[in-house]
């Protein structure tokens, strides 16, 4: 606390330590590297951010075949089911049960799965993330 300063906060200030983790995150996608993120549980997740939009959200490319990728019902474990849902809502399961919807954009040859993940679906899962690391 300052002495002299008529205007101290009434909170103890604390370091929110998800200010280094986006700092992490956006070093990696300047550096347009892949992305591993680390629950707290120890649960892994990897992905690659294409771009930024603040309306839209984060383009993310995850590799299909890591995770339960569902598109209306059905999982998506080939490149044709995953092409029948671009423009579609789907939703990634992560083995710790966390959820992430997006709508797909594309999938390319190597099998991974390009979409819009909303700002506000990351920040829901963001107080479990403990870790973020360039790969």
């Amino acid at each position: 606390m300052y002495l002299n300063y008529p205007y101290q906060p009434f909170y103890p200030y604390y370091y929110d330590y998800r200010q280094g983790l986006f700092q992490k995150i956006l070093d990696c996608y300047q550096q347009k590297r892949w992305i591993r993120l680390t629950f707290r549980d120890g649960t892994t997740a990897e992905g690659f951010i294409r771009t930024y939009d603040p309306l839209r959200g984060v383009l993310i490319n995850v590799p299909m075949q890591r995770y339960t990728i569902s598109c209306e019902g059905v999982r998506l474990d080939s490149l044709q089911k995953a092409q029948n849902c671009i423009g579609k809502r789907s939703t990634l399961t992560l083995s710790n049960n966390i959820s992430l919807t997006f709508t797909i954009e594309g999938v390319d040859q190597s099998q991974n799965i390009g979409g819009w993940v909303n700002i506000n679906e990351l920040m829901s899962v963001s107080g479990q993330v403990v870790d973020a690391n360039c790969i």
